[in-house]
């Protein structure tokens, strides 16, 4: 008589066990990650493969070669310009490029007033760095310099003068430079002009 309620005991605790080991079983599974279920490829019917590549039209190849070949004379141009002009520094005389030097700032070729003279593609041939360059050239004559203004340190920051369109800031220098310099300057011939201001190897 006692077997029975021991037997019901043990069935207890071996469903007890059972139901231990199912939850931890689905604990388990439930912890490890699924993969995300693969989308599904829906067949759609091909289209033709038309591998269309855009014409150009003849008219359009001839003007991109004649640009090409405008590009070319343009660059070729400013080179034999700036060559040019090169050469004529080297072979001008101080007084004729204290001349000129003198002229450029009567006529305000500096200090640069542009906003932004690199925009300008011939800027390399034209009347700014030309005369940035005769200053240049005569950086070593401070006896001449001094004509145009007695301190060199100023003189040298006006001609250099560029902050995007702004006047120089002292009046006073500007005007004692402007009047140094007419005398000189009036001495400017047609001739001096076209030579350092004039691009005659810019014509094609």
């Amino acid at each position: 008589m006692e077997q029975a309620p021991n037997k019901q005991k043990k069935a207890l605790r071996i469903a007890i066990i059972v139901a231990a080991v199912l939850a931890l079983a689905a604990v388990i599974i439930s912890l490890i990650p699924r993969k995300a279920p693969k989308p599904k490829i829906v067949a759609t019917p091909k289209e033709e493969a038309v591998s269309k590549e855009p014409t150009i039209s003849e008219d359009s190849i001839k003007r991109g070669r004649e640009r090409g070949l405008e590009l070319g004379r343009e660059r070729e141009g400013y080179a034999k310009e700036q060559a040019r002009f090169a050469k004529v520094l080297n072979e001008a005389s101080d007084e004729e490029l204290f001349v000129v030097l003198n002229y450029a700032i009567a006529n305000q070729y500096v200090p640069n007033r542009d906003i932004d003279p690199f925009y300008s593609k011939g800027v390399m041939v034209g009347r700014w760095q030309r005369s940035l360059m005769v200053y240049n050239n005569l950086s070593n004559r401070k006896d001449l310099l001094k004509k145009i203004y007695p301190d060199l340190k100023v003189l040298d920051e006006y001609v250099k003068w560029g902050r995007h369109g702004e006047p120089y800031p002292n009046d006073k220098v500007v005007q004692t430079i402007l009047n140094n310099v007419q005398q000189e300057s009036r001495k400017m011939d047609d001739k001096l002009r076209s030579k350092y201001f004039g691009t005659p190897l810019m014509r094609y």
